[in-house]
């Protein structure tokens, strides 16, 4: 019993470690991986985009994956730059930057 007790307070304290994150201040990162920090990333992406374009703007040309974002000191993003051949994971620790070809 008392082996059981231990594994559900790791999964538990595992859980509630990867459940929210903040980007690092001051690195880019692509949209994907900022996902992967913390899904509330995906709403405050959509609404750069939105104050930028508009709420009418195409989803096609102004989606979260065609920028690189720039992680900002309170923790918001902001896009660094457009990408027209995608974003580059550059690996942890790294800034992520744009596709060229």
């Amino acid at each position: 019993m008392k082996l059981l007790s231990t594994i559900v307070a790791s999964t538990l304290a595992l859980a509630v470690s990867v459940q929210a994150g903040t980007c690092t201040a001051g690195m880019n990162y692509c949209a994907g991986v900022l996902d992967d920090v913390d899904t509330k990333y995906n709403a405050q992406m959509q609404a750069v985009i939105n104050a930028k374009w508009g709420k009418d703007w195409n989803s096609f040309a102004y989606e979260p994956s065609g920028f690189v974002w720039h992680c900002n000191a309170d923790g918001s993003v902001s896009i660094q730059e457009a990408c027209g051949w995608g974003c580059v994971n550059a690996g942890a620790g790294n800034n992520d930057y744009c596709r060229f070809s």
